[in-house]
Formats: structure tokens, sequence, C-alpha cells
């Protein structure tokens, strides 16, 4: 499987110069292209090469592999939408495959050997900074940049291509690695996650994920912005800037924690994870009021279940996905399964008004996605031995 790895660059005041002129002359290039394309109705990589890569070469003084990249990139950007002229950021990301890089993290290479060190204090050896050679206008750049002890052991893996990204006057690199998946092992049972706002998510063990924190947050964010946007002094502008992504990054960093917790516990349990389709969630908010669309579009349910779909790929445990529907409206108990819209008594509160069931109202739903998982895992297989509920 793949994943993307972001670091950190820490280029010298000249080498941030050089790098931001490439990125600079590769976008102006790509809006030259998209012109070309769009005017004349040529799209594919192949067309687009032959007519205009030795013109663009010429006119925005390229070296090959940049050329070759930003014709892809507008070849690309074309494959959704004919009818609309792409325009392109002077300061946009621009694509690096593996003839515009070269990596110093391989454990073989010379400049991340361990260095001996012969003195009488008997040190313990040193790594070297890990670096990364760039192709620019000017040549290749050898730059050193961060990465936590997690990533370098990611990157000693199968690299691919990169992307060169300009963020807050910061330039990051973000590589596709492959990495090996783990074999799945055949799961004794499954355990069911409801998804939500007042928590985030609910496992079928008993186990509640609460959305306190991040609403919280989202309601700092949002009555600042309110407050700063329609000033539009300096101050505003600067303080605007400072705060941006702050919200993205806290919650990005609870999806993490709540699925790495989701994951270890099927693994630890030796079950699958059942998690529901999220298709079509917005069109579930219509009969809702403004503040509750609003909670319901922000919310990065899809993030969250990325995340628990990769970590759980990489160890080896199985994800089904379900339907939800009238998961939080049905009975739990499997001598019952009465469905009807009058169970769900509140948010927090389920109880069923055929059997009498009470129980939580969260957890009652990732009872019933747990069951459809179940279901699932048999039909999927059709074998006769199927987990046990």
């Amino acid at each position: 499987m793949q994943i993307t790895v972001t670091v950190k660059l820490n280029p010298t005041a000249e080498q941030f110069a050089l790098l931001l002129e490439t990125v600079k002359r590769c976008n102006a290039a790509c809006d030259c292209l998209s012109e070309i394309a769009f005017t004349e109705g040529i799209f594919r990589h192949y067309d687009l090469h032959k007519r205009a890569y030795y013109g663009v070469r010429k006119a925005f003084q390229l070296p090959s592999c940049h050329a070759v990249r930003c014709l892809a990139k507008v070849a690309h950007s074309y494959k959704l939408d004919k009818a609309t002229r792409r325009t392109f950021r002077p300061t946009g990301a621009i694509e690096l495959d593996t003839n515009l890089l070269r990596w110093f993290v391989d454990k073989k290479d010379k400049q991340h050997k361990l260095t001996e060190q012969v003195d009488k204090t008997d040190e313990e050896p040193k790594l070297t900074e890990p670096a990364v050679g760039i192709t620019t206008l000017q040549g290749r750049l050898k730059i050193p940049f961060f990465c936590s002890a997690e990533q370098w052991k990611t990157l000693q893996s199968k690299r691919g291509q990169a992307d060169l990204t300009l963020r807050d006057g910061t330039f990051y690199l973000g590589i596709a690695v492959t990495i090996s998946e783990a074999d799945p092992f055949t799961p004794s049972d499954c355990i069911g996650v409801d998804l939500g706002i007042a928590n985030v998510a609910t496992d079928s063990e008993g186990n509640r994920y609460t959305g306190e924190p991040v609403k919280k947050v989202r309601k700092k964010y949002r009555r600042i912005r309110q407050l700063l946007q329609p000033r539009k002094t300096r101050s505003a502008r600067k303080h605007l800037q400072k705060v941006r992504r702050k919200e993205s990054r806290f919650v990005k960093d609870v999806n993490h924690c709540i699925s790495k917790k989701l994951v270890c516990i099927a693994l630890d349990r030796q079950k699958a994870l059942s998690i529901e389709t999220l298709t079509g969630i917005r069109g579930r908010g219509n009969g809702l009021n403004r503040a509750m669309r609003t909670e319901l579009n922000n919310w990065a349910f899809n993030q969250l279940k990325q995340f628990i779909v990769y970590k759980a790929t990489r160890v080896g445990v199985t994800v089904i996905e379900v339907d939800p529907r009238y998961s939080s409206q049905t009975c739990s108990n499997p001598a019952c399964g009465h469905c009807e819209k009058a169970n769900r008594k509140s948010q927090d509160c389920f109880e069923c008004l055929k059997c009498g069931l009470k129980l939580n109202a969260d957890y009652n739903a990732a009872l019933n996605l747990k069951a459809r998982g179940i279901l699932s895992y048999a039909l999927m297989f059709r074998s006769t031995t199927s987990v046990v509920g």
C-alpha cells in the first residue's frame, strides 16, 4: 500500500530563493500549457507533449524533467473537466519524480552511516543530518530536512513521486512511499464503530470517544474569524494568518489518536472493525437547522474513516463497511430488532418501545453495526466458518 510522508525542508536563504524561483517558473509554464491545451483542445498527455514540449522548454528555460512534469500536471488537471480552463497559483505545488530527487536516507548510503569517532572520550557515534537532492533551474541542491523517527523508518521503504509545497513560508515534501501490508488474520468477532458529533466514535466494546474538545476548538476559531474578518486591518490579517490551519491540525490529531486506539483494540482482540458507509452524509442534514448543518458539514468523518482503513491495513485488521440506515432507531436485542423513530428518546437515550431495552443511543447503534458487520463478513467470504457473534 502507498502512504504519504510529509517532511519539512531546511534550506539556506540562497537555496530557498532558488526553490522559489523554480516553483514560480514551473507554475508559469503550467499556465502557458493550460492555455494551449484549452484553446486547441489538446488534453492528452502524449498529444500535449508532442505539441508544446520544445516550445515550453525554450520559453521558460526549464530542465527537461521539469518540463515533462509540467506537461503531466496540466494533462492530469483536465481529466475531471475539459469545459473550464485551468489556472495555477504562482507558488502552487510542483511534482518531482525520481529523476528530480535524490534521497540520502538509505542505511547503506555513506551520508548516513554511523560516523566512527576515534578519540579517548569513547563517545557514541552520531548520525549525520538527513538530506534530499532537488534539481532546480540552477542545478541540483542538497537540502537537509526534518523528520521523526517513525518517518525515518518509513522512508527506508520504496519511495516514489513527491510534491514540493510552499506553505506559510516553509517548503515541505510530500513523498509517496510504498510499504508492506500485514497478512489479514481471520477475525473471531466484529467491533461495531458508530460515528457522531457528540461522540466522535463509539464502539461496541463500550468505549466512547467524546467530541467535546473538537467542538470547543471549532467554536473558538469560528468566533475568532467572525470578529477579525470584517475588520480588514493589517493586525487582523496577521492574526488570521497566525491561527490558520490550527483548527484542522487539532482535528487531524484527534482523528489520528481515535483511529489508532480503535485499530489497537481490534488487533489485540483479533477482531474485525465494522464501520458505517459515509456516502450521502451531507444529504442527511437537509432537514436540520443551520447550526446543526454547519456542525455536520464541518465534521471530518471521512478523514477518520481513511485513518482507520490505512492503519488497519498495515497491521492486518479487516475493515467492513456496512449500511448505517436506521441503526440508531433499531433495537440491538437479537430477540427483538424493533425499529421505530420513537425508540430514540434523545441524543443519549435509546429505549425500545417493544421490549423495553434501555441503552446509550450511540452504543446501541454500535451493537447494530457489529451485527451487520458479522453478517457482511459471512456473506463476503461465503465460508462455513464465520465470525462468532
